[in-house]
């Protein structure tokens, strides 16, 4: 059953992202198009032209960045929290699973979409004159050269995209326990959760990092400049990150559970 779920919610939502993908694919070609105008001319209606296509391109990837969790929030809203709810819950399957299917299609197509927007950013940059070379060498930087860390690293990115799903969902869950007003109550738990998630974050991180960073003082004498703070620091920074997937982990947990109870004990649809 939990297939048919996934399959439905993957036909349900295509019609929504394909379009995007295609209105970046096209931002993406013009703007590569703008590139190449303004090398082969010198031209200050150009250079305007392509001023207000930078502020465009710039807007558009944020919007392609942040799409999944406005249409998924607003689809789940729907599909739970409204009268299309008695369709969704009157299918031979139980709430967890609906659960789990809509939180394995949200997580797909927020890693489809980050893809294609940081695919979208290099082919900018080529377009722009940069280096294949440099810009692998770049994302490389971006992580550590440790292996180990550097697979911590792509983990906890994972599990902050699903604990950010499953926040929506508790939060949206939680303000059916409101009669009026619902999506208001909704943003409200998800400051809430959100507030309540960081203050513990807090709580257990801050005496980790001061406790590890003390461990860890910088050398007196550097006799060259190719010390690389991430390798020095790699412990502490490896014990902080394995306490915040631990964090995330649990986190996760909580929220699936409270959406699970919310709509199975408590609905109320409208």
């Amino acid at each position: 059953m939990l297939g048919k779920i996934i399959k439905h919610e993957f036909k349900s939502t295509y019609r929504i992202f394909v379009p995007i993908y295609i209105g970046l694919a096209f931002l993406i070609l013009a703007s590569c198009l703008f590139i190449q105008l303004l090398e082969d001319y010198n031209s200050s209606l150009l250079s305007i032209i392509s001023g207000f296509g930078i502020i465009l391109l710039i807007l558009g990837i944020i919007f392609v960045f942040i799409s999944p969790y406005i249409f998924l929030s607003m689809r789940f809203y729907k599909t739970t929290a409204t009268r299309e709810a008695y369709l969704t819950f009157t299918v031979p399957a139980e709430i967890h699973q609906i659960l789990l299917g809509k939180f394995i299609v949200s997580i797909a197509w927020i890693l489809i979409t980050i893809l294609l927007a940081c695919f979208s950013i290099a082919a900018l940059c080529v377009a722009a004159g940069a280096n294949i070379d440099d810009i692998i060498r770049f994302i490389c930087n971006i992580f550590t050269g440790d292996a180990k860390l550097m697979v911590l690293q792509i983990f906890s990115l994972l599990l902050s995209c699903a604990l950010s799903v499953l926040q929506i969902f508790a939060a949206i869950s939680l303000g059916q326990l409101v009669r009026d007003h619902r999506v208001i109550a909704s943003l409200a738990f998800y400051a809430a959760l959100y507030t309540a998630q960081q203050i513990v974050a807090i709580v257990f991180l801050l005496p980790v990092m001061i406790t590890e960073m003390s461990k860890d003082s910088i050398p007196a004498e550097i006799n060259t400049f190719s010390t690389s703070l991430s390798t020095q620091y790699s412990g502490p920074v490896m014990s902080v990150l394995i306490l915040s997937i631990v964090l995330s982990v649990v986190f996760s947990v909580v929220f699936f559970f409270l959406s699970n109870f919310t709509l199975k004990k408590k609905l109320n649809l409208l």
